[in-house]
């Protein structure tokens, strides 16, 4: 993704002086990002000087920054812009969304849709991904080894190094169990690492708060649903599945005042979700739904199929102005056009 090493400057070039603008009449960028640095409580991600400079730049430059819930309205209808559209997604419903991220978005008048997972934000739960985080993170053991279905995973913790590798692969093997497997995978793994998980989140994992939420709707983030507990849809049960995506949007809109009817799948790669989840979403009358997959949201792949307006792709945000104008500035579509891509 992105370009060559070779290909950036020429790339780089031909997107400041609008070369690609007309490959993305029919198409958008959908950015998806995360945490947002916070010194104070231990968070790392995206800086909020560079998330200025990126706004800054793109209103300086005149792309059409939209709301997520008019650009997949737009999508839908067949609607086309003479100058590229961006619009801004942010996942989970973490405190640092409304402390760092809202901020920096309303200073410059750009609308973002934040994804929220209701139960985080009741205070129920806490993701899942976090407390291996903290298992690994706060043990005082060399090495831990925790028993799967599939047989048994060993990991060193003797070095950071070696924290990280075994939360890497440890995160990556919980997304393929079923969520009740899942579950227990953590439990055995915090028995062996000896570290209690607490019932809470430290603030490091803290959600926003409803009242949160309500403050942020007065500045220019809106809210879809993101699921009540965050698990990975296909490995739920069909009664799950649906409880999971009908009881988040029915929260949403007793709290929000303008819940967005959009959807966010919880990873949101390929198997992730399936047709289940687009007819139950159909049925409760969402307008669209974004993946984790990485593409331009199209109007020719959204209205190609009747459930394909439930599938639309997103980008990583990416840190460098450079990366963000190449793939907001349709360079990316270029080389898509040039391998003989949709």
């Amino acid at each position: 993704m992105i370009a060559t090493r070779a290909l950036r400057p020429l790339l780089y070039s031909a997107t400041r002086t609008k070369v690609f603008w007309p490959l993305l009449r029919a198409r958008a960028t959908i950015f998806m990002l995360h945490r947002f640095s916070a010194p104070g409580i231990g968070v790392k991600g995206h800086e909020p000087q560079t998330l200025r400079s990126a706004l800054a730049t793109l209103r300086s430059q005149r792309f059409k920054i939209l709301p997520l819930q008019v650009l997949m309205s737009d999508l839908a209808a067949g609607i086309t812009h003479s100058r590229p559209v961006v619009a801004f997604t942010i996942d989970d419903g973490y405190l640092d969304h409304a402390t760092v991220a809202a901020p920096v978005f309303a200073e410059f008048d750009c609308p973002v849709t934040t994804f929220v997972t209701t139960g985080f934000l009741d205070g129920q739960l806490w993701f899942w991904w976090d407390q291996i985080e903290y298992v690994l993170e706060n043990s005082s053991r060399d090495s831990v080894e925790v028993e799967l279905p599939g047989g048994s995973l060993r990991y060193g913790l003797r070095t950071q190094s070696e924290r990280a590798v075994a939360l890497q692969h440890f995160t990556s093997t919980c997304k393929k169990l079923a969520d009740t497997e899942k579950r227990d995978a953590i439990t055995r793994l915090a028995w062996s690492a000896e570290v209690d998980i607490p019932a809470r989140a430290p603030q490091r994992y803290a959600p926003m708060t409803w009242t949160d939420l309500r403050r942020c709707e007065n500045m220019t983030m809106t809210f879809g649903p993101h699921t009540v507990t965050h698990p990975i849809l296909a490995r739920t049960s069909d009664s799950q599945s649906r409880f999971e995506i009908a009881e988040s949007w029915n929260r949403l809109r007793t709290e929000a005042r303008h819940p967005v009817p959009v959807w966010c799948y919880p990873n949101g790669q390929d198997g992730d979700f399936g047709e289940r989840e687009m007819k139950t979403l159909s049925d409760l009358g969402f307008l669209g739904a974004v993946t984790g997959s990485v593409g331009y949201a199209a109007i020719e792949d959204v209205q190609r199929a009747p459930f394909d307006r439930f599938k639309v792709p997103r980008f990583a945000y990416p840190d460098s102005l450079e990366d963000l104008l190449l793939l907001a500035g349709g360079a990316e579509r270029m080389k898509q056009i040039a391998r003989r891509e949709r």
